[in-house]
């Protein structure tokens, strides 16, 4: 619906297959790592959230100085939001990338997306696929 009060996009940081983040999960996930660390976060904001399918939430602007919201405006979501330390889901990596990326060229973009009404909700982990399936260079198969 185009005239929304709402304006929803996501924030998305590449995790590749080979990425020192997934070091941990390597070692007892193997070839899944990726898959263990997405589930891992989930279940992280399912716990912020209290487990009900309420959704951890927090201002952009404590987001981005690591502090938990003491309030929150209201949200789309339907099935009810909490305000929970979202930064903490993250390992620090993923969270220097996206302060990065709010602070250096979201709000540089676009002044004033850096705001106490804005809305991080926690945690869109379903951007593509977890696990990567390699093929044979000279094959392909």
């Amino acid at each position: 619906n185009r005239d929304s009060v709402w304006a929803n996009s996501a924030m998305v940081v590449t995790v590749s297959a080979d990425d020192p983040i997934l070091d941990q999960y390597r070692s007892t996930h193997g070839t899944l790592a990726g898959l263990e660390f997405q589930r891992d976060m989930e279940r992280k904001a399912c716990k912020l959230g209290g487990g009900n399918f309420t959704v951890p939430v927090q201002r952009l602007t404590d987001f981005v100085k690591e502090q938990v919201s003491t309030s929150v405006p209201s949200s789309s979501y339907r099935l009810g939001v909490k305000s929970a330390p979202c930064h903490e889901i993250y390992p620090k990596q993923l969270y220097t990338a996206l302060v990065h990326a709010i602070t250096e060229h979201f709000d540089k973009q676009m002044p004033g997306f850096l705001c106490d009404e804005a809305l991080i909700h926690a945690v869109e982990t379903r951007t593509s696929s977890p696990l990567r399936v390699p093929r044979d260079p000279n094959t392909l198969q």
